[in-house]
């Protein structure tokens, strides 16, 4: 037993050695590789700044740190020393560094809770870090940032550490040092600042995404009062103050603007230090993303290549048209926004996100929670489709009560038997509802989930009429399908990010799956492409360079009272949405349709891409693929009855059915034999009617046989 102890006190003993040796040579590894301290605060401004491309190689924007101009501890309030002493370091005036106490009360809080949710670092030790060491995790860096915590108390006087800090701290957005901080929050000086906003001030550097009031007025006051009372318990205010300073008010500058100024107010600015961007909703989303995935000194100094899937060339065109559609600049109080995701890879190609968008501004196409009206009706349609319902069906469009809830028709139309191909060209309420009934919500709420776009959605009738709440970006993912042949994208904003020296840290793969069946897809699509050649969503039409129309489909969206106005469109490439609607959600005039409203600027934007040589639209090859294998037959049908033929023009449609779903008719039969005999000229006729809406006698003579029968 005696031998037993022996060895174990050796080898207890021996590691205990090789511990102590190997935190001596990582002591010593650590020390050496340090210059001196005051040249690293010297050469601590060299900073490069991250750059970020679009998807051609083209640079958008750069992002960087605001440094404000540095200023003394004599200019900066005691109010605000000392609140950033309360919440960060309440022993700073009488520690050597390191602050045991709170060390061991962070290590046992984070042990029972089993993650880290506690901070012992003081402000030396933030000092170090921040200023003088890369963002590697690893036991060296820790050892290092000790001995320069060490070193910084050793040269530098409390106030002078305590200066150093307020000058170098992280404030969100941007923004470092107090001085700067002060401006591009509350538009003062440092000096001007009350205690209220000294409180919200001293809570940002925690953590700057949470706590940054531009991007979070609520959690930053909330934290800003734990500051208070800390503020009251280390008895650096009097009750009185901390009781004014609590009942203190902030709202943002948009707001202190209609509400009127009150000293008992202070606003926050909405544009994120007034920075200038090209693309800035992008850039906003990108710097965000960017500080999720590294510390702030990375983003704004470690001189990184971001690669994106912007187009740069979309993007201007898009901003362009948006900021100088005429409904946007004949009334002021119209907001909206836009977005187009590649629909091969998710790449978000352009994103607006209002009018004469500034960086900082809420951004409504990833933001805004909107009824989509009409534009969810695809998915009930698509599920109809699926469940072997043909677009000739014939359905009864008269109003039906479901409980205390009588959905009708915009305008109150009437359109009594029509095809489920005409209901969907006008956008008829009471049919759709009928179909999800039909159908059955579940199965519908299914199918727009397989699109990978996640939202809460009501399991009523009503979602039928688009009900639920979706942002621009969510609608034009969820419509992603219907351009690309039934796969599901995730929309992808960065796709590379490399080091200043070329070292790639992060590649982000396109994610895409197939979700939804290419027959029924075709369909649908081809459903779509009717609503924009002949129905609701006419007004985005848009023509190739040769003068013809292009390949597109898309859905109308206006909701009750012409709250939001919205059009979904697909392209083979892309799919584009474009909401319209005022931020308070009041009512439009009654003129602002999904069609009248947002189709056009749908349309302006394509035409203008297209016109501009940055856009050439192709065709669905999915819809041609199934037509050529012949798992999909096209036939003329008659509009209003669904019957095979050639009626009138205006009510003349072609209709895509499975195998199976062919309707019988001696008239088709016998037209299609002698279209046969003849070739297809008539084909080439028919699209050149329908391109051009006009017919020669020439034309007419080819159309004999069809007319005639």
């Amino acid at each position: 037993m005696k031998k037993i102890f022996k060895y174990l006190f050796l080898f207890v003993g021996a590691g205990a050695a090789v511990a102590f040796a190997t935190g001596l040579i990582l002591l010593f590894s650590a020390y050496r590789s340090l210059p001196d301290i005051e040249e690293l605060v010297k050469s601590y401004k060299d900073s490069e700044p991250t750059i970020i491309y679009d998807s051609k190689g083209k640079q958008v924007d750069l992002i960087t740190k605001r440094r404000g101009e540095p200023i003394h501890i004599d200019e900066i309030p005691e109010n605000m020393k000392n609140a950033v002493i309360a919440i960060e370091d309440k022993r700073f005036y009488t520690h050597h560094g390191f602050d045991m106490r709170r060390l061991g009360k962070a290590v046992l809080v984070n042990l029972s809770r089993g993650r880290a949710v506690q901070g012992g670092s003081t402000i030396t030790q933030q000092l170090a870090k921040n200023a003088f060491l890369s963002n590697e995790k690893t036991f060296l860096r820790k050892v290092k940032e000790a001995l320069i915590t060490l070193e910084i108390e050793k040269r530098y006087e409390k106030d002078e550490i305590l200066e150093k800090y307020l000058n170098e701290i992280y404030f969100g957005s941007g923004s470092y040092g107090i001085k700067e901080a002060s401006r591009s929050i509350f538009d003062k000086d440092v000096s001007k600042i009350n205690l209220a906003e000294v409180a919200i001030l001293a809570g940002v550097p925690n953590r700057p995404s949470k706590y940054d009031p531009r991007k979070n007025l609520d959690k930053a006051i909330e934290r800003g009062q734990l500051v208070l009372k800390l503020m009251l318990k280390q008895e650096f205010i009097t009750e009185l103050e901390y009781e004014r300073a609590m009942n203190h008010k902030f709202v943002y500058e948009k707001d202190l603007k209609n509400s009127g100024k009150s000293k008992y107010v202070s606003a926050i600015l909405d544009k994120r230090s007034k920075r200038y961007f090209k693309s800035p909703e992008f850039t906003d989303i990108v710097e965000d993303e960017l500080v999720e995935m590294f510390d702030e000194k990375t983003v704004y100094e470690g001189g990184l290549k971001v690669y994106t899937g912007l187009d740069a060339d979309m993007q201007k065109i898009a901003l362009e048209t948006f900021n100088n559609y005429k409904p946007f600049t004949n009334n002021s109080k119209l907001q909206g926004a836009l977005v187009t995701i590649d629909t091969e890879t998710g790449y978000v190609k352009s994103i607006v996100g209002g009018k004469n968008f500034r960086s900082g501004n809420f951004n409504r196409a990833i933001s805004a929670k909107r009824q989509p009206g009409s534009a969810f009706k695809p998915f009930v349609y698509y599920t109809a489709l699926e469940k072997g319902i043909a677009m000739n069906e014939l359905r009864d469009d008269s109003a039906e009560k479901y409980g205390d809830w009588q959905p009708k028709n915009y305008g109150n139309k009437s359109y009594g038997e029509i095809t489920i191909l005409q209901a969907i060209e006008n956008s008829v309420n009471t049919i759709a509802v009928k179909l999800l009934k039909e159908v059955g919500i579940s199965s519908v709420i299914s199918n727009f989930k397989k699109t990978g776009v996640s939202i809460d959605i009501p399991k009523d009738l009503s979602i039928a009429l688009g009900t639920m709440s979706i942002t621009p970006m969510e609608l034009a993912t969820s419509y992603a399908p219907f351009s690309n042949g039934g796969y599901s994208v995730q929309p992808i904003f960065i796709t590379k990010i490399e080091d200043r020296d070329g070292n790639v840290l992060y590649e982000q793969s396109v994610v895409k799956k197939q979700v939804l069946d290419s027959e029924n897809i075709s369909l649908i699509t081809h459903m779509l492409k009717d609503v924009v050649s002949y129905g609701s969503g006419r007004r985005a039409r848009v023509r190739t360079a040769n003068g013809k129309y292009a390949e597109q489909g898309g859905k109308t969206g206006t909701t009750n009272d012409n709250k939001s106005a919205w059009f979904a469109g697909v392209t083979p490439e892309y799919a584009t949405t474009v909401y319209i609607g005022y931020d308070d959600n009041t009512s439009m005039p009654s003129y602002a349709s999904g069609g009248s409203i947002a189709a056009p600027l749908w349309g302006e934007y394509y035409q203008a891409m297209i016109n501009r040589g940055v856009y050439t639209p192709g065709d669905f090859g999915f819809i041609n693929e199934n037509l050529k294998n012949k798992t999909l037959v096209s036939r003329t049908i008659d509009l209003r009855t669904g019957e095979l033929g050639s009626p009138s023009r205006e009510y003349k449609r072609t209709a895509l059915f499975k195998k199976g779903q062919v309707p019988d008719g001696f008239t088709d039969n016998l037209y299609w034999g002698i279209k046969n005999m003849f070739g297809n000229k008539d084909d080439q006729v028919e699209d050149e009617e329908n391109e051009d809406g006009e017919k020669s006698k020439k034309k007419k003579s080819r159309l004999f046989f069809r007319h005639f029968f």
